[in-house]
């Protein structure tokens, strides 16, 4: 608890004033990703790995922009930062605790944005401004997003994904598709769909995630994701 004070401390100064109310969640799944570090490697190695792997098939490494970039669990920074001429990590909010990888390289820069574009259908915008865009990467980020929008998930979804696949430069997707709750017997007790519908294609990786072991959110209970990513989703 002393550590989610500091670091809620530490991040409320630089966190832009329209932002800090997404803040205390944004420390929770800090806190969380500290306490499930077992839990979450696989899923953290995949992301990364694929992240590491598609640097080797771009031609141009100019500008990357990662979407939801969150605490940088999931995110090999270093890698692109010493690979691209800039780097532009965009979420709501950037915790303290991401300067300790960041602030060695003067390459890299944090936009705070709310990505949703059920609040702005133009959230994404922003790309069309950078003119030497070579790759995009979209983080575990649809579900959330989704989340954030009860009644308009699925447009939400659309808008986001329908996006990415119109952009003139690679565009990298990891997603959530699902999850599943089950008790100590492996009982299935809840489901749900984070796409809200939405059909993708069965290429790509596919792997689970243990998002919150047993003991995290109930004693007897369990939440397993089901993930996708695609190097790019243009031609998923």
């Amino acid at each position: 608890m002393l550590a989610e004070l500091f670091v809620y401390a530490a991040s409320y100064r630089a966190t832009p004033p329209a932002f800090r109310p997404h803040l205390g969640e944004a420390v929770g799944l800090w806190a969380r990703g500290q306490r499930q570090t077992r839990a979450w490697a696989p899923h953290l190695a995949n992301s990364r790995g694929l992240i590491d792997t598609t640097i080797d098939d771009l031609t141009a490494r100019r500008t990357v922009v990662v979407l939801g970039s969150g605490p940088l669990f999931d995110v090999p920074v270093e890698s692109l930062c010493r690979t691209f001429k800039r780097v532009i990590l965009v979420d709501r909010i950037h915790l303290s605790t991401v300067g300790q990888r960041i602030d060695r390289y003067p390459n890299v820069e944090r936009q705070w944005r709310d990505l949703s574009t059920a609040s702005n259908p133009d959230a994404l915008d922003f790309l069309e401004a950078i003119d030497d865009l070579d790759w995009v990467i979209s983080l575990s980020l649809v579900s959330q997003l989704a989340r954030a929008a009860p009644g308009a998930g699925r447009q939400v979804v659309d808008g986001h994904l329908d996006r990415l696949a119109a952009l003139p430069c690679p565009a990298t997707l990891v997603t959530d598709l699902d999850y599943r709750v089950f008790n100590r017997h492996g009982v299935m007790l809840d489901t749900a769909d984070l796409l809200h519908g939405r059909p993708v294609p069965r290429s790509g990786l596919r792997w689970k995630w243990e998002v919150a072991p047993f003991g995290e959110e109930g004693h007897h209970t369990r939440r397993v994701h089901s993930m996708a990513a695609w190097p790019d989703w243009r031609h998923a």
